[in-house]
């Protein structure tokens, strides 16, 4: 749904648009029927799916503006899924792509399917259970050259511990590594238009009430990361991520409190 969302929004909504994604779209493609690329083609006033479209553009937009200024040649994408930010980057940048062991296969699978040739390094690891920075290293990354790590559309499904236990892990990188992290905000701090989004989240997927289990305030964020060793640099609402005008629009994307990004350093 990430995917269909991120190919959608330059398809369905006007410009200016945060990205373009022909590579999610022809992914897409080969996932069957029906697709879900098909429901934003058909119904793309729905609110649900608009505030899906904005949220998939917008991170994946974020993410990619900061690790193109940073300069780092490594390049991490936790939770994988059907990123395919790899497709995005400097050819000289090494990628490795971290997920389920069962994701990574259906990705492939999808990928083949596509006629798409891969760019990156699978990485079968448990994030909810497991260290990925063995595996990594294991699977080619240098410890000792920074590390620039996406990590986004993942936290609100773990709980609060695997969220904590992944940034300390992390911390074993070399100084200097950057981290890229997106978070949904308690129910306290969402507007009327992030209430209604949960709401229509938690019905689509048949749960009652809350329907992530991470959702963590800015404060606590900041902590966590300074306890494992990161920096945070920025934490910014998704709504404030877009460029100056973006929200000067007639469609049906609207700005809304419900996700925060933060960008971290890690110390020496």
């Amino acid at each position: 749904m990430s995917a269909a969302a991120r190919a959608a929004h330059a398809i369905v909504d006007s410009p200016p648009h945060l990205i373009l994604d022909e590579i999610a779209e022809r992914l897409c493609a080969t996932a069957g029927e029906p697709s879900p690329l098909g429901f934003h083609r058909s119904h793309p006033g729905e609110a649900v799916l608009a505030a899906a479209r904005l949220s998939a553009a917008a991170r994946s937009a974020y993410a990619e503006r900061l690790l193109h200024a940073s300069g780092i040649g490594q390049y991490v994408v936790l939770g994988a899924g059907l990123d395919t930010s790899a497709w995005r980057v400097s050819r000289s940048c090494k990628i490795w792509h971290v997920d389920l062991p069962g994701v990574l296969a259906w990705r492939s699978s999808l990928s083949n399917q596509a006629g798409i040739q891969e760019r990156g390094v699978s990485v079968p690891v448990d994030l909810s259970s497991g260290d990925p920075v063995p595996e990594l290293v294991r699977a080619g990354l240098r410890p000792d050259v920074p590390t620039f790590v996406s990590w986004l559309g993942v936290s609100m499904y773990l709980d609060a511990e695997a969220v904590r236990r992944t940034f300390a892990s992390l911390s074993a990188l070399a100084a200097g590594s950057e981290l890229v992290f997106d978070h949904i905000v308690p129910a306290s701090d969402r507007d009327d238009a992030g209430h209604d989004y949960a709401r229509a989240v938690a019905a689509a997927v048949g749960a009652r009430g809350e329907p992530w289990h991470c959702t963590p305030a800015v404060g606590q964020v900041a902590e966590w990361l300074d306890t494992a060793g990161w920096s945070p640099l920025e934490s910014i609402g998704e709504s404030d991520s877009v460029a100056a005008g973006f929200w000067d629009r007639t469609d049906w994307l609207r700005p809304m409190e419900l996700v925060r990004f933060t960008h971290a350093r890690l110390r020496s």
